[in-house]
């Protein structure tokens, strides 16, 4: 994978916006590109950022020659008869399909950190209210009216979208599975595109935390600090930086737990991750992993950081008589009542 990009390293050259709405027959195609004025352009760039360096995007590689692949080279010369037939195809997919959303395709090129890229996504229609106005003689009315065909806002996170690096053919895929045919599928890489797909980052990693933890388990027995000691490793490797080593991460687990080290290479070399070069840090997973939840029987759920977890000042478990845990927190402020930040 790249490196994590910012907008301010995106340059949209051209924009094309097309119509493709399962309540009609056919899609409705542009012949021109859309202008876009600085609003409507840093619209498009918050999406392009937060689409390319989302955790789910993954890396693919073409393995036939097709429509998208043929053509990429060549976007810049054939733009609104490329973007016209990419939108054809969709469509033709989404109506097979039938459970594929309706939204808009937008189509542009883009310099992104200094490369060439042709970028495609299709921001799915949200349902919501607007108000209608009607004048009828002196008398005004104003309604709600439900509007299907709300474009997702800035914040909103987008579900489809690819890349293509124009001169290196590194493509970035951003998906979900949707029923084609009786069977659940990536119909992006798998019928517009014609890619192998690798998984994201953030499938690797917990795909890696999940097998750690088994192997741990086995070798020393589950207790109340395996997931943590799991976690805090993790975290270790991949906070305050923008990229690491999946190789760092399985080096580290083999020397903090030598016991369980052989089988945890074992193990670790048959999933499919890309132990060499670079990778992104996923943010939101380091999030996640960096604090674990304890859940009473009672329903009380309490967040601590996996770096507490090594400190006797701030907490302590105490297993009593009849088996069960007793959870004992030190040093608690109690002039800091508001509830925990996301």
């Amino acid at each position: 994978m790249p490196d994590l990009i910012s907008r301010d390293g995106i340059t949209i050259e051209k924009v094309i916006i097309h119509f493709l709405d399962l309540s009609g027959t056919e899609p409705v195609l542009s012949n021109f590109p859309t202008a876009l004025d600085d609003e409507s352009d840093e619209y498009l760039k918050i999406h392009i950022e937060k689409a390319f360096n989302s955790d789910d995007t993954k890396k693919c590689a073409f393995e036939r020659e097709g429509f998208v692949s043929s053509s990429v080279q060549d976007v810049r010369h054939n733009f609104i008869d490329f973007s016209r037939e990419l939108a054809a195809r969709f469509f033709g997919v989404m109506q097979d399909a039938g459970s594929i959303p309706s939204g808009d395709l937008i189509v542009m090129t883009a310099t992104i950190s200094g490369e060439d890229y042709l970028c495609v996504m299709k921001f799915n229609y949200k349902t919501s209210f607007i108000h209608e106005f009607r004048a009828v003689a002196d008398t005004n009315s104003i309604n709600f009216v439900r509007h299907s065909g709300i474009l997702p806002g800035k914040t909103a996170k987008i579900d489809e979208a690819f890349f293509v690096n124009i001169d290196t053919r590194d493509v970035f895929v951003l998906e979900k599975k949707y029923e084609i045919g009786g069977v659940r599928d990536y119909y992006i890489s798998s019928v517009i595109l014609g890619v192998t797909d690798n998984l994201s980052v953030k499938t690797q990693l917990d795909t890696v935390r999940k097998v750690a933890e088994r192997v741990y388990k086995e070798h020393y027995g589950e207790t109340v600090n395996m997931k943590p000691k799991v976690a805090k490793l993790m975290c270790r490797e991949l906070s305050n930086q923008d990229s690491f080593r999946m190789e760092n991460i399985l080096d580290n687990f083999t020397e903090e737990f030598p016991e369980a080290g052989a089988d945890f290479r074992a193990a670790a070399g048959m999933l499919p991750i890309e132990t060499e070069g670079q990778l992104p840090v996923p943010t939101s997973l380091v999030k996640r992993i960096s604090r674990q939840t304890i859940k009473s029987k009672n329903g009380i759920e309490i967040r601590i950081p996996v770096k507490m977890y090594d400190n006797p000042k701030a907490m302590e478990y105490i297993r009593e008589g009849d088996g069960t845990l007793t959870l004992v927190i030190r040093d608690i402020d109690e002039g800091k009542d508001r509830e925990t930040e996301e």
